[in-house]
């Protein structure tokens, strides 16, 4: 039982990797995927702009991402254009692409 619960988590690992190549992002960091995911919940994919600052980001096992980290992630996932920077450099507000 255990093998086929493997084999697909396995074929699941495939197909995000070759969507990642696909889309030439690369594989996303832990913390990137972690960002991402609270970036969509809180605009349910709606093209809106995103105030960071009113988001409490969390990451997969339900503890706070340090500051650091996360200013890190959003790096990574703008440079992948997965996410848009709006404004200033040291402004807080992105947008999902």
């Amino acid at each position: 039982m255990l093998n086929i619960k493997v084999s697909e988590f396995v074929k699941l690992i495939q197909i995000f990797d070759q969507m990642s190549n696909d889309l030439k992002i690369g594989r996303l960091s832990d913390y990137e995927k972690d960002v991402l995911i609270n970036l969509y919940k809180k605009t349910n994919n709606k093209n809106i702009e995103i105030n960071i600052k009113e988001i409490n980001f969390i990451d997969f096992n339900a503890n706070p991402i340090p500051k650091s980290t996360l200013y890190k992630a959003l790096k990574g996932l703008s440079d992948k254009n997965l996410i848009l920077h709006l404004g200033t450099e040291r402004s807080s507000r992105y947008k999902l692409n």
